[in-house]
């Protein structure tokens, strides 16, 4: 009697564990809302989600859905180098191109809730010299200009050689006119990778670190990520992805990213093109800054930006609001997007070179978020945003909103 009741036990703690299990596989799977899918679900959608990789001739790629705080759906596909043939798994960094600005956009606005900036100071008070257009010195650039790209600044004059020093290009005792435009700041909307730039020579001045040392006191390491704006400073240098061009030629190859120094000290004058497109971080990471930016401010428990701060990174800028007249869709180095997913306004950022991928979206009504990271891929651009994406958020959309549908070529 005694054994019968073992095994009766043995066989009750089985089906538990069993049942545990599936549960678990439904919860990545996804489904309707926030009703997980089953096994043929998620089968359903990975196979959707590897032909739009297959047709969009991706090297290696991370698609991931989160919604109400929890990673749902992930995907991983192809490989981290084409001549090593490592599979991409979650364990592989990708280099996330201009989502960097969004990134380094939380250290900033950090900096902002710690009362070490002030978004609307001129720039001259952080870097330590008088900034501004020669055209318009009774102006200052400020860093609510840098962070909506409507400072006037001109990519195409000093900033294109790398020698250049920051303060010969923007210093007003310069008079280097040719580096800005001739535009008045707060006036004009114009993507600025200087101007993004320069945010990081300003957080270099400002702590007397350098931006990566800062970002991962404050940022990574409280939340356990391991990122870096050169692959040196990353720890698992191994699962580092080789970079691509649109035709699947080799743009970079991991053993050139780690040939390449990094100054880990502060150096504003030199130190302005590190906040630009540089940073290495891993999808699930991201996806973890994603839920914080989506929601209150918190992510497994730690408050990355208080609410506050939040609503400043999603507000429209306006002369009534901020001073700016320009008609700029981003705010503190995030855009609104509203042709991403239907009747829906998103957050994020974009991040493209050559043929690297890289998008952070979030919707905060549905608290859905979306990660897409690609290491080489077909670059077709539609009303602004990567077709790649689009495909794999019209998935989403349609699993998880009931919305959409699913599109492919």
């Amino acid at each position: 009697m005694i054994r019968i009741k073992h095994w009766i036990s043995v066989l009750l703690m089985f089906a538990l564990l069993l049942a545990g299990g599936l549960a678990q596989e439904g919860a990545l799977a996804g489904g309707t809302g926030a009703v997980a899918a089953g096994a043929d679900e998620k089968a359903k959608m990975d196979e959707q989600v590897d032909r739009i990789f297959q047709q969009t001739q991706t090297v290696g790629g991370a698609f991931l859905v989160a919604q109400h705080g929890e990673i749902v759906y992930e995907r991983y596909y192809g490989v981290q180098q084409k001549t090593t043939g490592v599979p991409v798994t979650e364990k592989s960094y990708f280099r996330c191109a201009s989502v960097t600005k969004l990134v380094t956009g939380i250290g900033l606005m950090k900096m902002m809730e710690d009362g070490l900036l002030d978004p609307d100071e001129d720039i001259s008070t952080y870097l330590g010299y008088a900034v501004g257009n020669p055209r318009y010195t009774d102006t200052p650039v400020t860093l609510r200009h840098l962070m909506s790209h409507t400072a006037g600044l001109n990519e195409n004059a000093s900033y294109s050689s790398k020698s250049s020093l920051l303060s010969d290009m923007i210093a007003l005792e310069r008079k280097a006119r040719s580096n800005f435009r001739d535009v008045r700041p707060g006036t004009e909307y114009a993507y600025s990778n200087f101007g993004a730039g320069i945010t990081g020579a300003i957080i270099e001045s400002v702590t007397g670190e350098d931006v990566f040392s800062y970002m991962r006191a404050y940022l990574f390491e409280p939340l356990g990520i391991d990122a870096a704006y050169t692959a040196t400073q990353l720890e698992e240098p191994e699962y580092i992805t080789a970079t691509y061009h649109p035709d699947g030629s080799l743009y970079a190859a991991p053993s050139y990213m780690l040939r390449q120094e990094y100054q880990a000290q502060a150096s504003p004058d030199t130190h302005y093109r590190v906040t630009v497109g540089s940073l290495l971080i891993r999808p699930r990471d991201l996806m973890r800054l994603g839920i914080a930016l989506c929601g209150d401010g918190t992510v497994d428990g730690i408050r990355v930006l208080r609410e506050e701060s939040l609503a400043r990174m999603r507000q429209e800028q306006s002369p009534q609001t901020t001073g700016i007249t320009a008609d700029s869709p981003y705010s503190f180095f995030t855009i609104r997007q509203d042709t991403l997913l239907e009747g829906r306004r998103v957050y994020g950022h974009q991040g493209t070179d050559d043929g690297v991928v890289c998008n952070l979206y979030y919707e905060p009504e549905s608290e859905l978020v979306l990660v897409v990271m690609v290491n080489g891929c077909k670059t077709t651009r539609e009303d602004g945003i990567m077709r790649i994406t689009r495909r794999l958020s019209a998935i989403a959309e349609e699993a998880y909103l009931g919305t959409g549908a699913a599109q492919g070529d």
